[in-house]
């Protein structure tokens, strides 16, 4: 029988089968270079030739493979509402040589309600096949979507001077290497394989019949207490309800008043807990049979607030784990089908970074190996002026500069405001560089999208620096320097915004958050264990100190604060400690290598 593991696994065999036979094809078909450059009309002819086989070989080869996993998920299913039973049976009997009392009902009793749970059963059987076909017909439809719009966007990149045919092509294929074949997309908009779907949706639904299962065994002895187990890394929407005892009004027909038969005591209804999140999709939570009179009652306090916040910490950090793990599965398809060499060099590192922080290292540590070429690129970069007069650019001469030059995704660019614009691929092209040619992964620019009366906001959950579209740029330095004033009349100390009386100076302040979130807030938390917050050589401003913040806040706006003093320069980078520059520059050489780009 195969498990939950086994056919997720298939699926994802099944995503890379599919991307590795349009990779070939894309390397098999190569255009041929003519003086004028290369033949892309005759190529993109061949390939839509290659794209029409490609469809009809993949429709033949995985309807088969499609309709054997579905078959072994349906029997995965119905297995694992049997083994429930069996398992639940075996803890009634352990409990009654205790000395639980319990009596099986009669088969006429109890038959209406197996009649349902067997419709519950085919109904849950029935909508996970069918979700499961939905999903095998999307991925099929999506890669053939993709391999067209490749094949079309190789030659606008190969126009805009990407080099190598390679290259052109790893260019075009790169946001889908990325993602891989995400075509299932969730209600919250999140996008998702059908591998990492597939886990989902079998665990789910194994899970479930499980559960009705046991709760048929227990409605079969006249048992409806249960007790949610307690254990050391519940998820934030279980953990209300781990260690409590409820009637199980679901799975084993208890009684909707929530009394218990056997003893009169009045429990809540698990009903009550799935409504408030118990058993979300992927959940690791579940709950055993309570015994009445037998069972170890629950404590009255069910965590204790060292316990708390043990599972917050244990929490987020399983949460880090998982985005390093995703982070080297993306490097690790992006190595795998480039085309060309550098690039599949450059993603191997990248891969292997993100290994070391999925195993616990710290992502403040410096990469080790650098090649000799990556270590030449350096020494270029450092050599090369950090400041481009981008001044007298316009906007297509700004677009073009940044598809060429910076790897920080921009977005929503219709529309900006020229001058903002500027300032931002400004600051972005001196970040990168302090990187050494690299940025922090998932990083985006995005104009609009800011509340009302801000400037810029850094969104963590989704990695993008929010920018003001329109307004005048002389007026927003104007004000700021009026604000600046009034915080240092009010606190009657030179407690000013350290470098946001500019624009650029803003997008500094964001960057640090960003900079901050990359280290998992390591950096800002320093600050009161290396650093006091409250020492006046950290020159935080009124902002940072005012009393609607939280103390993480005040340390995080502190931190982003000191970061654009330092960044940006100008008349308050020598009042940054020496204890936060050194932990500026220590992130940057974790980057390159090296103490950065020479400015």
């Amino acid at each position: 029988m195969a498990s939950d593991y086994d056919l997720s696994a298939a699926f994802k065999a099944i995503e890379d089968e599919l991307t590795a036979s349009m990779i070939r094809n894309l390397k098999r078909h190569r255009a041929e270079e003519i003086k004028e450059g290369y033949e892309w009309s005759m190529w993109q002819v061949e390939q839509l030739k290659a794209l029409e086989k490609y469809k009809k070989e993949n429709q033949a080869k995985y309807s088969t493979q499609f309709e054997n996993i579905n078959a072994q998920i349906e029997a995965m299913i119905r297995a694992a509402k049997e083994q429930g039973g069996t398992d639940q049976e075996q803890k009634i009997l352990r409990a009654m040589k205790k000395g639980f009392t319990a009596r099986k009902a009669s088969r006429g009793a109890t038959a209406e309600f197996f009649k349902l749970n067997k419709r519950k059963l085919e109904s849950l059987v029935k909508a996970t096949v069918d979700d499961m076909k939905r999903a095998e017909t999307a991925v099929l439809r999506m890669a053939n979507d993709q391999y067209r719009k490749i094949i079309y966007n190789a030659q606008v990149y190969a126009n805009t001077g990407a080099g190598t045919y390679e290259k052109a092509v790893d260019m075009a294929t790169k946001d889908f290497l990325k993602s891989g074949i995400n075509c299932i997309e969730y209600a919250n908009g999140s996008r998702h394989t059908i591998a990492d779907y597939a886990d989902m949706a079998i665990r789910t639904a194994g899970k479930r019949a499980y559960l009705q299962g046991e709760g048929e065994k227990r409605k079969e002895w006249g048992i409806s207490t249960v007790i949610v187990n307690k254990r050391g890394n519940p998820c934030p929407k279980c953990l209300p309800h781990c260690g409590k005892v409820y009637i199980d009004d679901v799975w084993s027909d208890g009684p909707k008043s929530g009394i218990s038969p056997l003893t009169g005591i009045k429990y809540p209804l698990i009903s009550s807990a799935v409504a408030g999140g118990l058993y979300h999709p992927r959940c690791k939570d579940s709950h055993t049979t309570y015994f009445e009179g037998i069972s170890t009652p629950p404590e009255g306090s069910v965590y204790t607030r060292d316990e708390l916040n043990q599972i917050v910490d244990q929490y987020k950090a399983d949460q880090r784990q998982q985005y390093a793990e995703r982070q080297a599965e993306k490097y690790e398809r992006l190595e795998k089908f480039s085309l060309d060499e550098e690039n599949q060099k450059r993603y191997a590192a990248r891969r292997e970074e993100w290994k070391r922080r999925q195993n616990g290292k710290l992502s403040l540590e410096p990469k080790e190996d650098l090649s000799e070429r990556r270590r030449q690129r350096m020494e270029n970069l450092r050599n090369k002026q950090s400041d481009i007069d981008f001044s007298s650019m316009d906007s297509s001469e700004l677009k073009r500069y940044i598809s060429e030059n910076l790897k920080t995704d921009f977005v929503n660019m219709k529309g900006a405001n020229t001058d903002f614009v500027r300032e931002t691929v400004k600051v972005i092209d001196q970040f990168e560089k302090r990187m050494g040619g690299n940025t922090i992964e998932g990083l985006k620019v995005q104009f609009g999208g800011t509340p009302a009366g801000v400037y810029a906001k850094y969104d963590d959950s989704t990695k993008t620096l929010l920018l003001k579209k329109t307004g005048n740029l002389t007026s927003y330095e104007e004000t700021r320097k009026k604000e600046n004033f009034r915080y240092r009349f009010k606190y009657k100390k030179d407690l000013d915004y350290h470098a946001t009386e500019t624009y650029g100076g803003v997008i500094w302040h964001e960057l640090g958050h960003a900079v901050d979130i990359d280290c998992g807030q390591a950096l800002s938390r320093r600050l009161s264990s290396d650093i006091k917050l409250e020492e006046e050589s950290l020159r935080v401003s009124a902002y940072a100190r005012t009393t609607q913040f939280v103390r993480a806040t005040k340390r995080s706006e502190a931190w982003a604060e000191n970061f654009a003093a330092y960044m940006h320069g100008g008349r308050n980078k020598a009042k940054v400690p020496k204890e936060i520059v050194d932990m500026i520059e220590k992130y940057f050489k974790s980057y390159t290598g090296t103490t950065g780009v020479r400015r």
